[in-house]
């Protein structure tokens, strides 16, 4: 084989940069478990569609924090500030970022999420239960050592391991492939125009060891297959990484892909904030994020509201919760109702999303709709139903028999994606949302009596 000398120094530095020991840790410590990234749609095209523009959340100084009232008393005078609501949305997500169920962004985000209910004069804890999840073990390797990427078994793929002379093989169509010796190797195609099934199976019936598809926008993804497994392992990773792979492919150099999910269990928590020894009332939201992005839409911007609607409206009676592992199936709220009486509470408000206002929604019980709907009737907001398979975790407490629903502020292409950053969330739809929320909490306080 003719090898371009230059070339082959240029592809030797990246193989160093990018090789990483395979070893464990010699003091011991156990690595945070990264859940599988939401699951994304396959692309019609290979270019990425601009996502619709946002106003970035300016940042501001530490949030209010007013003394608070004595219990049995409420914030009358007080004013629910966007600015705090701001303050606490950076928090979660320049200061965190991602807090996906049982990694450590998620325990950092709940013990500043009681650290602002404590300031607001909440008796606060913070309350574990476990998960069952999937860790993603997924490689990519050259020589017995991995390399410093992070690829995603799609649903789908075979497990197992492969090796091959790693070949670049555009979109994977049968015209990208019919010219090319594909036979024995490992594909690595360009995400977009068909079905990541259709890419595998093309590259299946060419006789290719396991297929490797580079995202076309930034940031990690996850894919599905469709209703015909993989015989051969199928693995995702960012678009960055794609082009750190393209020099390995133009040299065919042989690589090792491993694709496995194991199934752990581990902890999440929940965050309990009590005003009064007896809970009446509840507000509450989601903290957690998806594995793929610092989730600022889905759901810091319901979190910070939150936040801000205890440190404005505390009063006797009222319990503010944020649930651990609501993305990867209302774990946190089942966890909460199984665990505690709700004989006394009267009724349960669910913030999740507030911070891109699109068709906004009040969804979830009737009854309580209908009375919170007046007090709202002059801002962009109405009833309204989840698409089908979305949900929220108002479901488990009209499961549990307490009249409940989710305030949203609707539409959003960027939520479970990279995407949904600090640049997802609007300042303006953060104020509008929190005057909903204001006067939702309002009329139904008022309602009970």
């Amino acid at each position: 084989m003719n090898i371009n000398p230059r070339r082959l120094t240029a592809v030797a530095a990246v193989v160093a940069a990018l090789l990483v020991a395979a070893c464990s840790s010699s003091d011991g410590a156990t690595t945070s478990p990264t859940s599988t990234p939401t699951e994304a749609p396959d692309r019609t095209t290979s270019t990425a569609t601009p996502a619709p523009e946002a106003t970035t959340p300016e940042p501001t100084a530490s949030p209010t924090t007013t003394p608070p009232p004595a219990l049995g008393e409420t914030n009358e005078g007080q004013t629910a500030d966007v600015a705090n609501v701001v303050a606490h949305v950076n928090a979660l997500v320049t200061d965190i970022g991602i807090r996906a169920a049982g990694t450590e962004g998620e325990r950092e985000a709940a013990a500043y999420i009681a650290g602002v209910l404590e300031d607001a004069g909440y008796d606060t804890e913070i309350e574990s239960f476990p998960i069952t999840t999937r860790d993603d073990n997924s490689t990519v390797g050259i020589d017995g050592q991995e390399l410093a990427i992070r690829p995603f078994m799609m649903n789908g793929s075979a497990s197992g391991e492969a090796t091959g002379p790693l070949l670049y093989a555009g979109l994977g169509a049968p015209e990208d492939l019919a010219p090319l010796d594909v036979a024995g190797r490992v594909l690595l195609l360009d995400r977009g125009v068909l079905p990541f099934g259709e890419k595998a199976r093309n590259a299946e019936l060419a006789g290719a060891a396991a297929v490797i598809v580079a995202n076309d926008e930034a940031g990690p993804y996850n894919g599905n297959l469709g209703d015909r497994p993989s015989t051969i392992p199928v693995l995702a990773v960012t678009r960055a990484e794609g082009e750190l792979l393209r020099p390995f492919a133009d040299m065919g150099i042989t690589v090792s892909v491993r694709a496995s999910i194991a199934t752990i269990t581990v902890d999440s928590q929940n965050v309990v904030g009590r005003a009064g020894d007896v809970c009446r009332f509840y507000i509450g939201g989601h903290y957690d994020s998806v594995a793929v992005g610092p989730g600022a839409n889905d759901n810091a911007s319901g979190t910070a509201l939150i936040l801000e609607l205890a440190r404005a409206h505390r009063l006797d009676g009222l319990c503010v919760v944020a649930f651990g592992a609501e993305e990867i199936g209302l774990f946190g709220s089942r966890a909460f109702v199984a665990e505690h009486s709700l004989a006394d509470a009267l009724f349960m408000l669910n913030f999740d999303m507030a911070g891109r206002v699109d068709d906004a929604l009040i969804i979830g019980d009737a009854a309580l709709t209908e009375l919170l709907l007046p007090a709202v009737e002059d801002l962009p907001i109405r009833a309204g139903q989840f698409p089908p398979f979305a949900s929220s975790d108002h479901i488990s407490f009209l499961d549990a028999g307490v009249a409940a629903v989710t305030i949203t502020s609707g539409n959003d292409p960027r939520i479970h994606t990279a995407e949904d950053d600090i640049d997802n969330v609007s300042s303006q739809s953060l104020a509008t949302m929190l005057e909903v929320g204001s006067r939702a909490l309002t009329a139904a306080l008022a309602a009970a009596g």
